[in-house]
């Protein structure tokens, strides 16, 4: 029965294994034939990628990975995570909006360094905070769950700007409120949902597929045009198969003792 238990898990990581490089190989001949005008966040005028691009590739990733598959099992470090997520995306979004770097690639650093240290604040605070905290967790999988839903579409599924904001709100809250009243479930999906989102948002930061630009679009970031491909479909897919690994598998590691977890 072990062994049994033991080749099943084995056999989901290797399926999400095998799902984030066929995501990546599929995409990745674009790497080659991008300019920046596709983009200027992660590469030269030559194609190549540049810090900015990769420091946040790898951090998306990695972030990504561990709201996806550990979240709930370490809640107290899912609930740092969300506040760095909420507080350092606002901070990056602000920046954008205020003062657009184009192909200043120094202060797109600068732009990821300011928002890394005030999202680490944001994280500390929800440590003190930790209802709010667990509330943005909901928030962060209500928040990815509509932008995967208006990925489905070249410009969004919902074309009005006013139409998208409200979409997108009205998922906020309701994750929000779902993650408080419900809690470990509620908890487990958004982590998994946003985990997943992040995950292949990071990913396409080298495979350049155009999925990155999903709630950059739908947020009307200066600059930031969201159309639809073959191989954006694929990170679509992939990241739903993902986001459905990720719940079965903090389902699993969270199964007893459940006081242990989420003291509310």
């Amino acid at each position: 029965m072990l062994s049994y238990a033991r080749k099943r898990t084995q056999f989901a990581w290797l399926t999400v294994l095998l799902c984030l490089f066929t995501a990546t190989a599929a995409a990745a001949e674009n790497v080659k034939q991008v300019g920046t005008e596709d983009g200027g966040l992660a590469l030269t005028d030559s194609g190549a990628l540049v810090a900015s691009g990769i420091v946040a590739g790898i951090a998306l990733i990695a972030i990504g990975f561990f709201f996806n598959y550990f979240g709930y099992r370490l809640v107290k470090v899912l609930v740092f995570l969300a506040g760095f997520c909420v507080v350092g995306g606002l901070v990056l979004y602000a920046e954008y909006k205020i003062r657009p770097p184009h192909d200043e690639h120094g202060r797109q650093l600068w732009y990821l360094g300011i928002a890394a240290i005030l999202g680490a604040l944001g994280g500390g605070l929800m440590l003190f905070l930790f209802k709010v905290g667990v509330a943005l967790v909901g928030a962060l999988g209500g928040f990815a769950l509509a932008s995967w839903i208006l990925a489905m579409r070249s410009g969004g599924v919902i074309h009005s700007d006013v139409g998208r904001v409200l979409f997108i709100v009205a998922f906020v809250v309701a994750g929000m409120v779902a993650a408080l009243f419900l809690q470990r479930p509620a908890i487990i999906v958004a982590s998994s949902v946003w985990g997943s989102y992040m995950l292949f948002v990071g990913i396409d930061c080298f495979a350049r597929t155009g999925f990155q630009y999903t709630a950059l679009a739908f947020l009307n970031t200066p600059g930031a045009a969201y159309i639809t491909s073959p191989k954006v479909y694929a990170m679509i897919a992939c990241m739903a198969l993902s986001a459905l690994l990720g719940v079965v598998a903090q389902f699993r590691l969270t199964r007893k003792p459940k006081s242990a977890f989420v003291p509310l």
